[in-house]
């Protein structure tokens, strides 16, 4: 087990499982076989540490890398020198030292709008005409991209400037929604753009997409949090585990009694809590305020009182007195109690649970 440095509560656990990872990457490969298999890897890899899961996903032969930042671009290129980069903000807002850096570490820039692949082919020109690029056409997400009705704009610059096109790809709205009818329509248009660049890697499926759309796989897919199971699948494990260390047990007697900030629960009868030392600050959701559960020994305990910065109070009350001690971790999100369950119960999504939480707690690598 291999453990991150710079901790600030120790009194939150992290862990990730490599082993877990492994598995999910080569299930997904082998659903998605002959398409390749890239790795979304950014906002530090959804807060679980860019480094360590870089190195387990070289160590699968993983080759190509999403990211978001030009940092984090740089952080992959000190790992790996030969894989394919591929900087999903591309060069707008860099200073041209950066985008000479980009140039020199042969990172690919996405390109999301006319302007910037006429910034990009300006540099080209100077530092090397044949450095690649990939086009990011906005095909319904209405986000990022390249506006569709400026496709034909984009197509004849490439052409007549020689463009090294990489890769062409687009962002599904709706994957994990089988039957919206966005998706195809999404389909279309990308299958309009990419007639025009048949040398180029083609790719659509993010990870919803490639568990609900095999016909969308093309030449490869791009998985974010699917190969973290944050995804709902039979033939996927869950790659984190979120625990906490009981700071205090307290018996308080029965009489009218306010737990937590503004008495969001109230007792009168006599209740045995444990404080734990996690709260929002560490990323666990202030919305699950008494309506979620811990885990200790298989056994669920609810949370009450209002989640504050950095406590939970939990009612354990049901089990023996003395069965929990000071010191003790409890299960937050894990076997008993999954991400999706927690994300659902916050109304949000997994990713921003995970982003949250890789902030504050200590992270330990299981391998």
């Amino acid at each position: 087990m291999k453990k991150e440095i710079g901790i600030v509560n120790s009194n939150g656990l992290l862990k990730i499982n490599l082993k877990n990872l492994e598995y999910n990457y080569n299930s997904l490969k082998k659903i998605v076989r002959p398409t390749k298999l890239a790795a979304v890897l950014k906002s530090n890899c959804y807060g679980l540490g860019l480094k360590e899961i870089t190195k387990k996903l070289l160590k699968l032969k993983c080759n190509n890398f999403f990211l978001t930042s030009y940092e984090e671009s740089i952080a992959l290129f000190k790992l790996s020198k030969r894989s394919n980069i591929i900087l999903l903000n591309g060069i707008i807002n860099l200073s041209n030292d950066n985008i000479k850096n980009i140039f020199n570490k042969k990172i690919i820039p996405v390109i999301n709008s006319y302007r910037e692949l006429k910034k990009f082919n300006s540099f080209a020109k100077e530092l090397n005409p044949n450095h690649k690029v990939t086009l990011h056409f906005d095909t319904g997400i209405n986000r990022l991209g390249i506006d569709f009705n400026e496709k034909n704009k984009i197509i004849n610059f490439c052409l007549e400037n020689n463009i090294n096109v990489f890769c062409v790809m687009s962002h599904l709205i709706a994957a994990d929604e089988k039957k919206n009818k966005i998706n195809i329509i999404q389909k279309k248009k990308f299958e309009e753009i990419i007639s025009f660049f048949p040398k180029a890697i083609h790719t659509l499926a993010n990870s919803n997409g490639i568990l609900n759309f095999k016909r969308f796989n093309y030449d490869m897919v791009r998985s974010g949090g699917c190969i973290f199971g944050t995804v709902k699948s039979n033939f996927l494990k869950n790659v984190v585990e979120l625990y906490a260390r009981v700071l205090q047990i307290r018996i308080v007697n029965e009489e009218h009694n306010n737990f937590g900030y503004n008495g969001t629960f109230q007792s009168k009868e006599k209740k045995i809590i444990a404080i734990i030392g996690v709260g929002y600050a560490d990323g666990y959701p202030r919305t699950l305020s008494n309506d979620s559960n811990v885990c200790f020994k298989k056994k669920k305990l609810p949370i009450i009182g209002s989640i504050s910065m950095d406590y939970i109070i939990v009612d354990v009350s049901k089990i023996k007195y003395g069965d929990i001690k000071v010191g003790d971790w409890v299960e937050l999100i894990g076997k008993n109690i999954s991400l999706d369950y927690i994300s659902k119960k916050a109304n949000t999504i997994p990713y921003e649970i995970l982003n949250s939480i890789g902030n504050r707690v200590k992270r330990s690598y299981i391998d």
